[in-house]
């Protein structure tokens, strides 16, 4: 099976390494074909994919995140070749530096390599850069940062943020101030040689000092670069150590970007996803079995009708040749074009009619009556090269070439085998009568179609196996998904308990609201506190309109207090009330008794309050 993740990555590689190596033009100078960048690149890609981490590629699903990847690839490739390439141009611009001050300035050389002029001693500091460059082993050392860096940045991780472009500028800045190093000496020389000849000047106004002071400064500052040489060589070689710290400090500036692993999908299928996927048409299914039970279905039709399909074309043939076409009118073409109907459905729908009932029955029998349009919509995710490339080269679509294949060898050599048997039966058909020949040709047709029917049946049997197990696999959910599907239909749990607490408090208040017209408070009394109304004459028994333990107990006599509701203590009563009756019910005829005494307390306790 072809892996599309390793695909991707060879892609995103080649991306990088392309545009690394292009915008440095030491390695692709100018003037390099165009098919030996892609092959070299190419040959890169395929070296370094295997050993690097592609977990990232399994963000790929549409072709938005695909640009993307490619995007940042091709950024990634040219940040860290304009960085590397800066080293050169410092050198260059040193070099520049030298000669407009030495006087070389106005010769100036073609360079192909950018295409542009440049001066003597310019040219000079790029090929001794180059040459040190190869010999420091420059080339393996930028391999291996690039190597690095698919390590340090993901495939297709963005390399542009805030600390990835002050790098690139400190860098710059740094490679600047050693390209200043390196030129400064013999700009101070030449400075001190045109403040020499400037005294001169002056001192001996007779002296010709232009004529004399250009081959002087020319002498003078060849001289001082011949002995400046180890000092340049050693500032390259330090612009070039520089490198590696410089793209670990770039490595170090991309964000972080963790990727999730896709969760592995173990749960079974719950009967939602089992329906949804069904209204989808996603269903179990083999196309092997219609056509195993088309073609048994088809060798029973033609051993069975056979002589009767035989007969009849043999009656239409002489009919038709018998036929008066002397006098042809509308009439009589109308009459034989119903003959010709009539004769040729009574020939051939006794064969072909089971043969399309056994076809549709057969889908039927796999997937039930099943009409959804879903497969057919319009979907912009088909036109996704990412998906199609997985579909391409995914195990199912290897499965089903390996059985195509097995399909058509094992039908090749029945057939084969077929015909080596019965070659002498088929040659001598020839000196058969003409009434013997249609039997023995549907003798041969029979045997046949028998040998491919019952391999057909045995294909079908085992295809049909794979696909229910390949749809049952294809159903099966992750953990987060049953979660995600509970909470779509019996609501997020969190929100359910909210709701709850909210009911909770709006019952809360409602019994808290009740208290001021109970007519007794019932107490445990500190842990329990019951409210019972009983209004005589208008009910058959005390209800309770409010309960509670601990702080909602102590709230209920607080409210008590304030409204003069009597408080009575009774434990066992409390308890038993709380714990055996709910909010709005009456007590029941066992607890009749004891509240009739508290409430007989609490008519003593107001007509004595009334007295007073």
């Amino acid at each position: 099976m072809i892996n599309t993740i390793y695909f991707l990555a060879i892609l995103m590689v080649f991306l990088r390494m392309l545009s690394f190596c292009t915008t440095v033009p030491i390695f692709f100078p100018k003037g390099t074909p165009i098919i030996m960048k892609v092959f070299i690149a190419g040959v890169l890609s395929f070296l370094i994919a295997p050993i690097i981490d592609t977990s990232s590629l399994q963000q790929i699903d549409n072709n938005i995140y695909l640009i993307i990847f490619i995007i940042n690839e091709i950024i990634a490739g040219l940040i860290m070749g304009l960085i590397t390439n800066t080293v050169f141009n410092i050198m260059k611009m040193a070099g520049q530096l030298m000669d407009t001050h030495v006087g070389l300035g106005m010769i100036n050389l073609f360079d192909p390599n950018t295409n542009s002029n440049s001066t003597l001693i310019e040219n000079l500091m790029y090929w001794i850069s180059l040459m040190i460059f190869f010999l420091i082993d420059g080339h393996h050392l930028l391999l291996q940062l690039l190597i690095q860096s698919f390590k340090s940045i993901g495939l297709g991780q963005s390399l542009l943020s805030l600390g990835s472009v002050w790098v690139a500028v400190n860098s710059i800045i740094n490679y600047f101030t050693i390209g200043l190093k390196i030129a400064i000496p013999i700009v101070l020389i030449i400075l001190i040689t045109d403040i020499v000849l400037g005294l001169v000047s002056r001192t001996v106004p007779q002296l010709n000092i232009m004529i004399l002071g250009l081959p002087l400064k020319l002498l003078v500052g060849l001289t001082v670069i011949m002995l400046a040489l180890p000092t340049i060589f050693k500032g390259i070689v330090l612009a070039f150590d520089k490198l590696p710290d410089i793209f670990n400090n770039l490595f170090k500036a991309v964000p972080l970007v963790f990727v999730f692993a896709s969760e592995e999908k173990t749960e079974e299928a719950t009967p939602k996803k089992k329906s949804d996927a069904r209204k989808k048409g996603q269903v179990a299914k083999s196309k092997e079995v219609a056509l195993a039970l088309t073609m048994v279905t088809s060798t029973i039709l033609i051993s069975a009708l056979g002589g009767y399909v035989g007969n009849n074309l043999k009656d239409n043939l002489t009919y038709f040749l018998t036929y008066d076409y002397t006098e042809l009118s509308f009439e009589s073409l109308r009459a034989l074009a119903v003959t010709v109907l009539y004769r040729v459905g009574v020939t051939y729908l006794p064969v072909v009619l089971p043969i399309m009932v056994i076809g549709v029955a057969a889908n039927y029998i796999q997937t039930g009556f099943l009409f959804t349009g879903e497969p057919i919509k319009p979907k912009f995710s088909k036109l996704n090269p990412i998906n199609g490339f997985k579909r391409m080269f995914s195990a199912r679509t290897a499965v089903e070439l390996v059985k195509e294949l097995v399909m058509v060898f094992i039908v090749g050599y029945i057939g084969y085998s077929f015909l080596a048997n019965k070659i002498k039966s088929i040659l001598n058909i020839g000196f058969l009568s003409i009434i013997a020949i249609p039997k023995e040709f549907g003798n041969l047709v029979v045997d046949i179609f028998l040998k491919i029917s019952i391999f057909m049946v045995v294909v079908a049997a085992i295809d049909y196996y794979y696909q229910w197990r390949m749809h049952k696999k294809d159903l099966k959910m992750t953990k987060q998904e049953i979660k995600e599907e509970y909470k779509q239909s019996e609501g997020d749990p969190q929100v359910k308990s909210r709701i709850k607490q909210k009911q909770r408090e709006m019952a809360s208040r409602r019994m808290m609201a009740s208290v001021p017209d109970a007519t007794v408070v019932i107490t445990n009394p500190t842990h329990i506190a019951v409210a019972l109304k009983y209004e005589e004459g208008k009910v058959a028994a005390p209800k309770v309109v409010a309960k509670g333990t601990d702080y909602v107990a102590i709230k209920i006599k607080e409210i008590a207090k304030e409204n003069e509701v009597p408080i009575i203590e009774n434990k066992p009563l409390a308890r038993l009330i709380y714990e055996k009756v709910e909010l709005e019910d009456e007590i029941p005829v066992d607890m009749y008794q004891a509240v009739a005494e508290i409430l007989a307390v609490v008519y003593k306790m107001k007509k004595k309050k009334i007295k007073k």
